[in-house]
């Protein structure tokens, strides 16, 4: 289980790789989204959402959202966050963001625990670099290599075989640098042991 601690630096890296925007925007992919990379798949989704109006801060109607988020989706992709906020008349809050976000990390650390079975005893440099994985893939089903790695808390391999397309260099040296730190603790832990 995620410890507090964990938490806020998943808030944190999340918001710095994914952004934070209050309105709809597009994602890399073309796809509905909001605060910290919540994916809005379908109109009804998004009106499932607490959206407020810009002007007098009135919760918006189902209507006003589903005109939203058709708007949304019909601009062009991967224009970055601000892009988008000239054609937004909606927001979320920060409340409402803040608890889409924790509802995900609870339902991805669930996945990080039925893929791996030791996920809770892994060290937290693993821990945090898989749920950046998982957040941003969705699933870990298809890095066979990556997963026998993590399997056998092969920390290195794992490292060497973390890189994902289409996502700033950044996020995939900070993933890369967790499970290298995580290696180089193990063994500094190994050698310690045999040292005594």
């Amino acid at each position: 289980m995620f410890t507090e601690q964990e938490k806020m630096k998943l808030r944190k890296k999340l918001a710095e790789f994914e952004g934070n925007a209050p309105y709809m925007y597009l994602d890399s992919k073309g796809n509905v989204t909001v605060g910290v990379g919540h994916l809005i798949s379908s109109q009804k989704e998004a009106q499932k959402l607490d959206f407020f109006t810009n002007e007098g801060n009135n919760r918006a109607t189902e209507k006003q959202i589903k005109e939203e988020y058709e708007i949304v989706k019909k601009l062009s992709k991967s224009r970055g966050l601000f892009y988008y906020r000239k054609y937004t008349k909606l927001h979320l809050k920060g409340s409402s963001i803040d608890t889409l976000t924790n509802n995900h990390i609870i339902k991805f650390e669930k996945k990080l625990k039925e893929a791996y079975p030791e996920f809770d005893y892994y060290p937290t440099e693993v821990r945090l670099a898989l749920f950046d994985m998982i957040f941003n893939l969705g699933s870990l089903n298809k890095w066979n290599t990556f997963n026998s790695a993590i399997k056998a808390k092969d920390w290195k391999k794992a490292a060497d075989d973390c890189r994902r397309k289409n996502i700033q260099s950044e996020r995939n040296e900070y993933v890369k640098e967790l499970l290298l730190t995580a290696d180089t603790n193990n063994k500094i832990k190994e050698n310690s042991g045999k040292t005594k």
